[in-house]
């Protein structure tokens, strides 16, 4: 069994079920919540990337109650749209019953279990066992959902059966508020039905329109290597990872890149203010950097000193990123370690 607490068993079948009370910002409700919740979804696969992904946002949510977190596995729907028995078996047990065999289980178990080891998921918090249809097709979410009675905090563990994994992905993050997608891009071969693939991956940091860490090779405790431009998005986006760097104690460092001598004024202003923001918003700055060269090169090739490298999405454009490149878009395909996209 998955769970030896308490649980209720609860079928919800209409097109957008809200998991959460009302207050909680993925909701159908079209006001703003009155207290906004930090939520990050985690993709997890199997691998050892993805677990890595989640230890990361376990430190985003050990000492801040009003963090969620949804762990999510999708599970391809195979062609004719037919689910392996999964949709069946699950109609005759509860989710907390699964037979560990079943597709994703293993691994949301394993997620689980260091969920348990970090302080989560004990006697104060209560489950519940949920199955719905998503988006009025055939394809549907398996929920386990935890709330812990002290602080209200909530973790999802979820089954989706979509079309494909990286439609699973998209439509959890586009139809749920997240401040934080987490998405692993393993160089492992994957033998499960939700291995999530580098295309994959990179598809999710650049469809998708928040917040992206695409994991890989994350070592922890190096800092976040915050890229910027002297703009006002370039700023905007050192806002929002100076919030971010403060939930885990992450070490910020400031990086700027000059593409030649006349354009290396640009950069160290960009630096300048970039470090107000940084303590404007309550951070520090550990140290800043600034260099002369082509900025995906030389991002890449310092980067990997550095648990994440963070940049800020350069195009608008959905079709401009996927055909005709940009900076974000090369570093995503060209970083060997861990990037962070901001929007």
């Amino acid at each position: 069994m998955l769970d030896s607490g308490r649980h209720k068993s609860a079928q919800i079948t209409d097109m957008r079920a809200d998991r959460m009370n009302d207050s909680d910002p993925r909701s159908d409700s079209d006001s703003a919540p009155v207290n906004h919740k930090f939520n990050i979804l985690v993709c997890i696969d199997g691998s050892e990337e993805s677990y890595r992904g989640l230890h990361y946002a376990i430190k985003f949510s050990l000492d801040h109650s009003d963090t969620d977190i949804a762990l999510l596995y999708v599970r391809p729907i195979s062609v004719g749209g037919r689910s392996s028995g999964l949709n069946m078996q699950l109609s005759r047990e509860n989710m907390l019953d699964w037979n560990l065999e079943l597709p994703g289980l293993k691994s949301l178990k394993r997620a689980r279990n260091m969920l348990l080891d970090a302080g989560f998921l004990g006697e104060e918090w209560d489950s519940q066992d949920i199955t719905k249809k998503f988006r009025g097709s055939r394809s549907g979410d398996h929920i386990i959902q935890y709330e812990s009675k002290k602080t209200g905090q909530r973790i999802s563990l979820i089954v989706r059966e979509a079309s494909s994994v990286l439609a699973g992905i998209l439509d959890e993050a586009h139809y749920y508020t997240y401040d934080i997608v987490i998405v692993s891009a393993s160089a492992e071969s994957g033998s499960g039905a939700g291995h999530i693939d580098l295309y994959t991956a990179i598809s999710v940091a650049t469809e998708h329109d928040g917040t992206v860490i695409l994991v890989r090779e994350l070592e922890e405790e190096h800092g976040h290597l915050i890229c910027v431009t002297d703009t006002e998005v370039s700023m905007e986006m050192v806002h929002k990872d100076t919030l971010m760097a403060q939930r885990c104690g992450c070490p910020i460092y400031l990086y700027s890149v000059a593409e030649n001598d006349e354009a290396l004024p640009a950069a160290k202003n960009a630096l300048e203010r970039a470090r107000g923001v940084v303590m404007q918003a309550g951070g520090q700055v550990s140290d800043k950097f600034c260099d002369i060269g082509d900025p995906v090169t030389k991002i890449t090739e310092r980067g990997r000193d550095y648990s994440l490298i963070v940049i800020s999405a350069t195009e608008k454009s959905r079709f401009k990123q996927m055909f005709m490149g940009s900076v974000s878009h090369s570093i995503l395909k060209k970083a060997k370690n861990s990037v962070m996209i901001v929007r």
